[in-house]
């Protein structure tokens, strides 16, 4: 007898995740890297001289000069990997085929999820950009509770593993019943997205709402403002339980937005922060202070780039680290220091810039929140057509990319930041395979009479070129002789 081994680890997880939860997630890992992640597993290395390597990106095949190398591991097979990704889109588009069928539409879609728009009975729904009408208004159709049972209920017939452990792939999440349990009746949620992967589920009771759940996407990245509530945290299991403080965060932007009495966090004066862990032996070789000893953890203040910095400092040549510090309540009024200078001066954090830019300013929590609820969905485009604003709101439509130009790039992203790995990752980005002879650099003396010149912003007004464009021109990095020679031309006039 023949047995798929991931399908065996899948049900092994579903049968013993009530029970035993570090089992179930130790499955749960072994069944995405052994059945996607190693046939995907590239490990990059920086060389110190360049050497030429072969560059393959689907029907383009190159030579070129490079430091960046990607040494492949040992069960590399992307064909198979790219099958496994698309079957998965495949199920999705599958999904919203059927929604769309039935006149339905959807709040957001994850990687693996759909959250369909629904009521006990289904109606129609106010919301700009939707095909029906009412009252004179734009409206999408809210399918019934049954309509979506009966789609979940299609794809039963794809499932692969034993119905006795794993009942369905398309699964009617618990937190649509009430107190989350499947033996108690279904109940009303509503939702709010910002964006594909910043979203909250919530419930309404009168006039106040209760966060049933919240995406952690484009938070999770900061040191949590607030200490865990070890005892709620030490009994809960919930494998998706994102932390308090985003609950928190989450409670108060619904509150702003549907115009409901506020609970401010007590944490929203404090600076964001990052944390990392200093595991790079690179990082000040010479007169390194204690607490910046190898292994310890250090913090990332978020500087304002409106006056943020220092004199003479910006983005470029300015990275500011402080001690671990657990008391939030000391976090703006800390003294740290800037990686890239030699001579190791300090900086103290000062919330409130005084004009004489000698402290660094960092952005509150506040701010933070702000500008993530003003995120604009850069996928989609507005319910007109256009591309989506901070303010954009309504049905969202699909977006239609025309390619300029294919660039091969190296590994999309690297998620060591996330567990505050390395603070050079911090500035990480994608590396591009282009031929060298395409770009160019500019010289360190230019660079440094321009900084002399005027800041970032009045650099972006003058060239009219983007933040990230004026940022690479700054750190010697290639760009194209056109924008380098229209950056320079709009500095030295």
């Amino acid at each position: 007898m023949e047995d798929d081994f991931f399908v065996r680890v899948i049900e092994q997880r579903s049968l013993h995740k009530p029970t035993n939860k570090a089992l179930a997630d130790f499955l749960k890992v072994l069944a995405n890297s052994g059945s996607y992640g190693l046939f995907v597993q590239v490990n990059p290395e920086t060389l110190t001289k360049p050497k030429n390597i072969e560059v393959f990106s689907g029907t383009v095949s190159k030579t070129i000069p490079s430091l960046y190398v990607e040494k492949v591991g040992p069960w590399y097979f992307p064909p198979l990997a790219a099958l496994i990704t698309s079957g998965g889109r495949l199920l999705l588009a599958m999904l919203e085929r059927c929604v769309k069928i039935a006149r339905g539409s959807y709040l957001f879609c994850d990687t693996d999820s759909m959250c369909i728009v629904s009521t006990r009975n289904g109606s129609l729904i106010r919301c700009e950009g939707g095909k029906h009408k009412l009252n004179g208004k734009d409206g999408v159709k809210a399918l019934s509770f049954k309509q979506v049972d009966s789609i979940a209920g299609r794809f039963k017939q794809l499932n692969p593993y034993n119905p006795s452990l794993v009942k369905e792939i398309l699964k009617i999440e618990d937190i649509n019943h009430i107190d989350s349990d499947t033996k108690k009746p279904r109940r009303q949620l509503f939702g709010y997205a910002i964006s594909a992967k910043r979203y909250a589920l919530f419930t309404e009771v009168g006039k106040d709402i209760s966060i049933v759940k919240a995406s952690g996407h484009g938070l999770g990245y900061l040191f949590a403002p607030k200490e865990k509530n070890k005892a709620k945290d030490d009994g809960d299991d919930d494998e998706d339980e994102v932390p308090e403080w985003i609950i928190e965060a989450w409670d108060s932007l619904l509150r702003k937005e549907l115009s409901l009495s506020l609970k401010n966090p007590s944490w929203l004066k404090l600076p964001a922060m990052m944390r990392m862990g200093m595991t790079s032996p690179n990082v000040m070789r010479n007169n390194r202070p204690e607490w910046l000893a190898p292994f310890n953890f250090s913090l990332f203040p978020l500087l304002s780039d409106l006056g943020g910095y220092p004199a003479g400092f910006d983005k470029s040549n300015f990275k500011f680290i402080t001690p671990a510090e657990r008391d939030r309540r000391k976090w703006s009024r800390l003294r740290g220091l800037n990686l890239l200078d030699k001579f190791y001066r300090s900086y103290r954090i000062r919330m409130n810039p005084d004009g004489k830019q000698r402290d660094v300013v960092p952005e509150s929590m506040r701010i933070i929140l702000k500008q993530y609820l003003r995120h604009p969905e850069v996928k989609s485009l507005a319910p007109d057509g256009t591309l989506c604003q901070g303010d954009t709101a309504g049905l969202l439509r699909r977006a239609f990319i025309v390619a300029g130009e294919i660039v091969p790039i190296g590994k999309e992203t690297d998620r060591h930041w996330e567990q505050g790995e390395d603070p050079s990752l911090i500035d990480f980005k994608v590396h591009e395979f282009r031929n060298a002879k395409r770009l160019v650099t500019a010289h360190p003396r230019d660079i440094a009479r321009w900084k002399k010149k005027c800041g970032v912003r009045e650099m972006m007004r003058k060239a009219n070129l983007a933040q990230p464009t004026v940022y690479a021109i700054l750190r010697e990095e290639p760009v194209r002789p056109r924008t380098l020679a229209i950056f320079k031309q709009a500095m030295d006039t």
